[in-house]
């Protein structure tokens, strides 16, 4: 767990409580080295209480508010036991992006 991230995450005024539920999943997630975080979106959904849908909405607003953004998804490519999880099974890895605030550049 990221301890920066949570708190970054719980500072923000997101406007959606489905996009801040989301965000905090990921930021408890997140490695504290490099605010990383890959779990799947049945994962997120199953925690949070959140449909499929919602997740995958909430991941995509979040995208494109430039909070989070796709890191490098060889982080997700192997099991704690050694295994190698297939290209087509793994979670997507997200960056947690702290020096971002959510608010829309209006320069």
């Amino acid at each position: 767990m990221s301890v920066r991230a949570v708190s970054w995450a719980y500072g923000l005024n997101l406007g959606s409580m489905t996009q801040k539920a989301v965000l905090l999943y990921l930021a408890y997630r997140a490695r504290e080295e490099d605010n990383c975080a890959w779990p799947s979106v049945n994962l997120i959904q199953v925690e949070t209480e959140l449909s499929e849908r919602a997740v995958r909405k909430a991941l995509r607003e979040l995208r494109d508010k430039g909070l989070i953004a796709l890191g490098d998804q060889n982080l997700a490519a192997g099991h704690g036991n050694g295994d190698i999880v297939p290209a087509n099974r793994r979670p997507k890895v997200w960056i947690l992006r702290l020096d971002h605030s959510g608010k829309a550049d209006r320069s």
